[in-house]
């Protein structure tokens, strides 16, 4: 369980392309030493950095061959990155494709701070490939699981994921607070689509710009405009997401005695308040329970059982 009251996260993300005329070494070089950038703006605002994530598969350059490209999770890509992790003392999600029991697989290599391998992610829908094959020969993964990190509830999901309701339903249905999205192009409306759907953050890391982070109110907070660009941003992973209707019994007078305490973020553009808490001793879970209010997921559920009342089930 994490603690109740503010979560302050430090996220680092990037848009880092795949010169065609870079050698994999290089590559993964240049992706080392984003993450160093990723922490040396962290450090410029203050904060420490939390979590880096990278693009699909980014550290390995141009694969043609996915077999022969394909490492251990003992091999340099992942062993480079929890140099990395160690280092800057970060959780980092590592892009690599990874071999086992015969096959191959693109994956993320979730490493702690320590540089441990705390789980893996494999890419549960990869591309068709012109050759008609999956990805020159990667086998689909077919779990989504959750990992639980000194600040929050992590899953992942990688490129064409992101057209697939599936893992991203997995994943809210697991608790996940920030989602880690690796990939080629940033897909930001479908981005936008899925944060605003199960209410969690949403982090992308993308070959071109922009990498984006979204809020759970699908509201984007943070872009990359530059290839190559690290970004890093600073978010409360203790919040709540309500509806304006959640709110019509509490009014702006009310919410005036908890300046200082209990921020409402107002979206005009998706409708929605991000409410999250200032003050380590009064938890957003707390303050919603002492002034009898409810989340924006708690009222749709009660909107439902209210409509089946009134009408029964949908018939589809």
């Amino acid at each position: 369980m994490h603690r109740d009251g503010p979560r302050p996260t430090v996220i680092g993300t990037c848009s880092h392309g795949l010169p065609q005329d870079e050698s994999a070494e290089a590559q993964l070089a240049d992706h080392l030493a984003m993450i160093d950038e990723m922490a040396r703006q962290a450090e410029q605002n203050g904060w420490a950095l939390d979590i880096a994530v990278l693009p699909e598969h980014s550290p390995q350059g141009i694969v043609e061959n996915v077999a022969e490209a394909a490492e251990d999770t003992d091999g340099r890509t992942v062993t480079a990155m929890a140099r990395k992790a160690r280092e800057h003392h970060a959780y980092v999600a590592a892009p690599v494709h990874l071999a086992r029991d015969g096959k191959v697989y693109n994956s993320i290599a979730m490493l702690d701070r320590t540089g441990a391998i705390i789980g893996v992610y494999d890419k549960a829908f990869p591309v068709t490939w012109t050759d008609g094959t999956l990805e020159r020969g990667v086998t689909p993964g077919c779990r989504f699981p959750v990992f639980d990190l000194d600040f929050g509830r992590v899953g992942v999901q990688i490129c064409w994921d992101i057209a697939f309701p599936e893992g991203w339903q997995a994943l809210a249905d697991q608790g996940a607070e920030l989602v880690l999205y690796a990939t080629d192009p940033v897909g930001l409306l479908g981005l936008r689509s899925h944060a605003w759907r199960h209410e969690y953050y949403i982090a992308a890391s993308t070959h071109r710009p922009p990498a984006a982070v979204v809020e759970p109110t699908g509201h984007v907070i943070a872009t990359t405009s530059a290839d190559p660009q690290a970004q890093v941003v600073r978010v409360d992973l203790d919040y709540r997401v309500l509806n304006t209707n959640c709110l019509w019994e509490f009014p702006e007078s009310r919410r005036e005695e908890y300046a200082g305490r209990i921020r409402f973020d107002w979206r005009e553009e998706e409708y929605l308040h991000l409410v999250t808490s200032v003050d380590p001793d009064l938890p957003v879970g707390r303050f919603l329970e002492q002034e009898g209010l409810v989340s924006g997921r708690q009222r749709r559920a009660r909107n439902l059982e209210l409509l089946d009342e009134a009408r029964g089930p949908l018939q589809v």
